[in-house]
């Protein structure tokens, strides 16, 4: 499925997508706060991709590669997804920080999940010193589809991350993209 914003596209990743994602993933900066290092080589990246081929295959996951004018920004994910539940993630080419996209990115996908996809939560995992992904979180809960807003320590992250908790109540399909 294809979400459009004001400013954004979002469309399925594609294998094709390996090379604009190299040029974020191998950023040290920009995977500070990622679970791995920096990825310096295409051929890891190429790896990467097509495992996450494989997941949005089998249901596990949804990848969507962010476009802004045709250009290849970033991405944007449900993983995880189970039980009506899934785990939301983004990275964005640090050129593009500070502008909102991840904020119009984000709020496509919650509206996706809660929509269409029927998902009833969304948890997206930060590390304490993410501010700027933290903020993110506090942000979308502003959004129609994230009417219920929960922090909490993260047992898995050993308290030294943030989970953001979005709970769609009786929002069903009655989401359409692009509101709230």
């Amino acid at each position: 499925m294809i979400l459009t914003t004001d400013r954004l596209t979002l469309r399925p990743q594609e294998i094709g997508d390996a090379s604009a994602l190299s040029a974020i993933l191998s950023d040290g900066e920009a995977m500070r706060f990622w679970s791995r290092p920096a990825i310096t080589r295409l051929a890891v990246v190429e790896d990467l991709v097509r495992e996450q081929q494989d997941a949005m295959t089998s249901g596990l996951c949804r990848y969507w590669t962010v476009e802004e004018k045709g250009d290849v920004i970033g991405s944007v994910d449900l993983s995880l997804i189970e039980n009506a539940s899934a785990e939301l993630g983004f990275l964005l080419r640090r050129d593009r920080w500070g502008y909102g996209i991840a904020t119009e990115a984000t709020r496509a996908v919650i509206a996706q999940a809660f929509g269409p996809l029927q998902l009833r939560r969304l948890a997206a995992v930060a590390q304490m010193g993410n501010f700027a992904a933290r903020r993110e979180g506090r942000g979308a809960r502003g959004t129609a589809a994230a009417t219920a807003w929960r922090r909490q320590a993260a047992f898995r992250c050993a308290g030294s991350c943030d989970v953001s908790d979005f709970r769609g109540r009786g929002l069903g399909g009655s989401l359409r993209p692009g509101q709230g």
